[in-house]
């Protein structure tokens, strides 16, 4: 470039608001004032300029948790199945429940609960027992065992044989704990048979004595 053609440049004046070698720094600063005057933080610009820091996601440990997670669930989905299946209740009413309503019914039907309930765990022990039938219509029409128990014809509605039928249940299916431990006989208190000099005597609960 020719000096004149320097000289000729150099004298051409700069727009307002410059400064010759000082434009970027009075631009910021009047953009500065401007924000500031807005309400606005002058320093935001150098926030923004920062790097933001993007969150790193590990497919592969998020894989392992999910399955982790899924694990958990199917384990505790099966531990709830045998909890479920452990504690199911055999309330079916078929023959084998109506022979041990009818027993509680023959020898306990004025008794409270827990003397129904002791009954009904004496004929329960008795199907458990290698000395009498395995089934409770077997024990419970085993000769000479329960006095009456073919005549008798219990009301089979209302509240009593409701509660009987619960009573029932619960023994077989074993609910309760049991309130007369391995006991398998019985009677009443106002008579005395010749087990009961023999037998060990267990508990005796409303107007019955029960024996091992």
């Amino acid at each position: 470039m020719s000096a004149m053609a320097a000289a000729a440049i150099a004298a051409v004046p700069m727009a307002t608001g410059f400064a010759a070698g000082t434009g970027e720094t009075a631009i910021a600063a009047e953009d500065d004032e401007l924000l500031a005057e807005a309400g606005f933080d002058a320093s935001l610009p150098d926030i923004l300029a920062k790097p933001i820091e993007e969150p790193v996601i590990d497919l592969d440990a998020l894989s392992e948790d999910v399955g982790s997670a899924e694990e958990t669930t199917a384990t505790e989905a099966t531990d709830q199945d045998e909890t479920t299946a452990a504690v199911a209740i055999n309330d079916a009413h078929d023959d084998e429940l109506e022979c041990l309503v009818r027993t509680i019914s023959n020898e306990a039907r004025g008794e409270p609960r827990d003397g129904k309930l002791a009954v009904a765990q004496v004929v329960m022990n008795r199907v458990a027992s290698p000395l009498f039938p395995d089934t409770i219509c077997g024990v419970v029409y085993q000769r000479r065992q329960f006095s009456n128990i073919r005549r008798h014809q219990p009301n089979r509605s209302g509240p009593l044989w409701d509660r009987m039928v619960d009573i029932a249940i619960d023994a077989r299916n074993g609910i309760s704990e049991p309130m007369v431990g391995e006991a398998l006989f019985f009677h009443a208190r106002y008579v005395r048979p010749g087990f009961s000099r023999t037998r060990q005597r267990v508990a005796q609960i409303g107007g019955h004595i029960f024996y091992q």
